[in-house]
C-alpha cells in the first residue's frame, strides 16, 4: 500500500472515529436533557380525602383550597392527583399505595378524618414520602412519623379549649356525645380530663358510629344524668343534624356546645331551628384577605378545612422554592417551614404539628355569628 493510500485511511478512520464518538456524546446529553424534561414534568402530589360519602363536603371544601392556592402559586408542571378515600382506613391505604407506587407522587395532602391519616401514614413513612394533613387532629398524629406533618392543631389543644370555653360560661356538669373514631376519641378525652382539672364533672359520655342518623338511645342515658351542658364531637353532618333534630324532639333544655366539625352549612341547612344556640369551637376559617379571595373565586365562603387545604399545598410549594426535588428534600424544606398562611401562622415543631388560635361561633338566626 503506497503512503498516500494509508493517510487516506487514517484520515477516513479519525472522521468516523470522531463522528462516533460525537453521537455518543451528543446522544448522552440528548438523554440528559430528556431526563431534565421529564423530571420537570413528573412533578406530581397526590390528594387524599373524601369526596363521595358522609364527610364529602369537607374532602371538597379542601379541594377548592388547594386549588385555590395551586393558581396563585403559578407553579408550571404541577399536577394534583385525587383520590377518594371516604374518609374510610381501607380506602385511605389503597390510595396512598396507589399515588406513590403507581402516580409517583412526591407529597401528598391527606386523610381528613383522623382515622384514614393514621392508616395511611404507615405507608407513607415506610416509603418516605411526605403527608401533610390540612384536617386530621387526633392526638395520635404527633406519634405518626417524621414525613407526617398537619397544617391544623391537635384536639390535645382544642379539648383543653374547649373545656374551658364550657367551664368560663358557667356550666359544671358536663355530658359528651362523639364519634367513635380516632377524632372522636381523642377529642373527647383530652375535653373530659381538662374539664375535671379545672373543677368541672362529665356525668357521660356516650359514642356513636358516624354517619348514624338515630342516637335517641345515646340522648335518654345523657338526660338521665342531668348535665348542663352537652358537647357534641361529630365529623358527619348526617349525625350531627340527627342529635341536634332529636334533642330538640327530647325537649332537652341543655347548653348546646360542638366541635369545628359542625361548622358546616349542612349543619344550618339540616337542623334549621334545632341549631339555635349551639356554640361551637372551630379552628380558623381563614383570614379576612383568604375569606375574599375564595369568595371572588367561587362566590361562596370558604368551607371546613378550606383555609387549611391552601395553607397544605402552600408550605408544599415553598419547598418546591427552595429546589426541594425528592420527598426527603421536602421533609427537610418543611422543617424550616414559616408561613404567614391562610388559618394562621404555620410554623412545624419536631413532630410536624403546629400550634394554633381558635374561634368561637353561635348559631344565630340560620347563621354562624363569630363571638367576640
Amino acid at each position: 500500500m503506497d503512503r498516500s493510500k494509508k493517510i487516506w485511511l487514517i484520515v477516513v478512520a479519525v472522521a468516523l472515529f470522531g463522528t462516533g464518538y460525537y453521537m455518543g456524546k451528543n446522544s448522552s446529553l440528548q438523554k440528559e436533557d430528556t431526563r431534565q424534561k421529564t423530571s420537570e414534568q413528573a412533578l406530581k402530589i397526590g390528594f387524599m380525602g373524601p369526596l363521595t360519602g358522609d364527610a364529602a363536603s369537607y374532602g371538597e371544601s379542601i379541594k377548592k383550597g388547594i386549588e385555590l392556592a395551586k393558581k396563585e402559586s403559578n407553579i408550571k408542571n404541577l399536577e394534583i392527583i385525587y383520590e377518594d378515600t371516604k374518609c374510610e382506613g381501607k380506602d385511605a391505604v389503597n390510595a396512598v399505595n396507589k399515588l406513590i407506587s403507581v402516580d409517583k407522587v412526591i407529597a401528598i395532602i391527606g386523610d381528613v378524618c383522623s382515622g384514614a391519616t393514621l392508616a395511611a401514614a404507615p405507608v407513607a413513612q415506610e416509603k418516605k414520602v411526605v403527608l401533610v394533613s390540612a384536617a386530621s387532629t387526633s392526638p395520635k398524629i404527633t406519634d405518626a412519623g417524621d414525613y407526617v406533618f398537619r397544617v391544623v392543631p391537635s384536639d390535645a389543644l382544642q379539648g383543653d379549649f374547649g373545656a374551658q370555653l364550657v367551664y368560663n360560661k358557667g356550666y359544671k356538669k358536663l355530658a359528651i356525645l362523639y364519634s367513635n373514631e380516632e377524632y372522636g376519641v381523642g377529642f373527647q378525652e383530652v375535653l373530659k380530663k381538662s374539664f375535671e382539672k379545672l373543677g368541672g364533672k362529665v356525668v357521660k359520655q356516650e359514642a356513636f358510629n358516624r354517619n348514624v342518623t338515630d342516637v335517641r338511645t345515646q340522648l335518654v342515658k345523657i338526660r338521665g344524668q342531668k348535665p348542663a351542658a352537652l358537647f357534641i364531637i361529630s365529623n358527619s353532618p348526617a349525625s350531627s343534624v340527627a342529635a341536634l333534630k332529636q334533642i330538640k324532639a327530647f325537649g332537652m333544655k341543655i347548653a348546646l356546645f360542638g366541635s369545628e366539625g359542625l361548622k358546616s352549612s349542612d349543619i344550618l341547612s339540616g337542623a334549621k331551628d334545632a341549631a339555635d344556640g349551639l356554640i361551637l369551637t372551630s379552628v380558623s376559617s381563614g383570614t379576612t384577605e383568604f375569606t375574599e379571595k375564595h369568595k371572588k373565586e367561587y362566590n361562596a365562603d370558604p368551607g371546613p378545612f378550606s383555609a387549611q387545604g391552601y395553607d397544605a399545598f402552600m408550605v408544599l410549594a415553598k419547598a418546591f422554592e427552595k429546589e426541594a426535588k425528592t420527598s426527603d428534600d421536602i421533609k427537610e424544606a418543611l422543617k424550616g417551614t414559616d408561613l404567614a398562611g391562610a388559618s394562621g401562622k404555620i410554623i412545624f415543631d419536631s413532630n410536624g404539628d403546629v400550634t394554633g388560635n381558635y374561634d368561637v361561633y353561635i348559631v344565630k338566626n340560620g347563621s354562624f355569628e363569630l363571638s367576640k
